[in-house]
């Protein structure tokens, strides 16, 4: 990337102050911060609303984090956002995500998920294919997930294909193994 400023320490003064909070913020979670949000933070207003957002979904939500790491997993395969894929595997294994279906995922073989997670994956099929989720699909989420629960499976379909692009879109690469 040529154009934007990747490098957290060369950011302008705001920018670099906004980076240093957003961190600050997803390291007392145990979480490591950089990957799509320096390419964000040459728009800093921008790159806090997202990182609001994706803070809120990943913290505070209301979808178990095994299902929250496997939409994740899902809509990386599905996208090719190897960077996405490679952030969340330790996550999603250090959530409980068993490694059947973190396999299956990558393998893109839906066909033994376990549930909750086919049903899940019947809401991504849909939501990945930009299509409408059936009415009966919809039922069944909100008798396991709450209608809150819905609405985030959708919503984080979309938040993680918008970080696909990004991360494509500005050639974010595989994160270092830590």
């Amino acid at each position: 990337m040529t154009v934007l400023i990747m490098d957290p320490a060369a950011l302008p003064p705001a920018a670099k102050a906004l980076y240093d909070e957003m961190a600050a913020r997803r390291n007392a979670q145990g979480e490591h911060f950089g990957g799509p949000y320096t390419a964000l933070l040459n728009h800093p207003e921008l790159a806090r609303r997202i990182e609001a957002l994706g803070f809120f979904l990943k913290f505070e939500g209301v979808l178990p984090r095994q299902a929250y790491q496997f939409i994740v997993l899902s809509v990386a395969k599905a996208t090719g956002a190897a960077f996405e894929w490679q952030d969340h595997v330790a996550h999603a294994r250090a959530a409980g995500l068993p490694e059947l279906v973190i396999t299956a995922v990558g393998a893109g073989d839906a066909s033994a998920l376990p549930e909750p997670y086919d049903l899940l994956h019947a809401v991504l099929s849909r939501t990945l294919a930009w299509q409408e989720v059936p009415d009966d699909v919809q039922a069944r989420v909100v008798e396991r997930f709450g209608r809150e629960g819905l609405v985030e499976l959708v919503v984080l379909s979309g938040f993680y294909q918008m970080f696909a692009a990004i991360n494509q879109g500005f050639g974010i690469g595989v994160p270092p193994q830590s």
